[in-house]
């Protein structure tokens, strides 16, 4: 699940960089979501896990 959404978010910023929306380089944007979504998904793994009783 996390390698699909940060696919996702990748072809967004690359789309949006396309179309003038994001000014300079979109790494910029890319590298600080890809660590916040390596969090969320993180807190939520553990959260899932907490509810099975793992």
């Amino acid at each position: 699940m996390f390698v699909g959404l940060l696919l996702l978010i990748l072809g967004l910023l690359m789309f949006l960089d396309r179309l003038g929306y994001i000014p300079g380089d979109w790494w910029d944007y890319f590298l600080p979501l890809a660590i916040m979504a390596l969090g969320i998904s993180m807190v939520l793994q553990r959260r899932s896990d907490s509810k099975n009783g793992k």
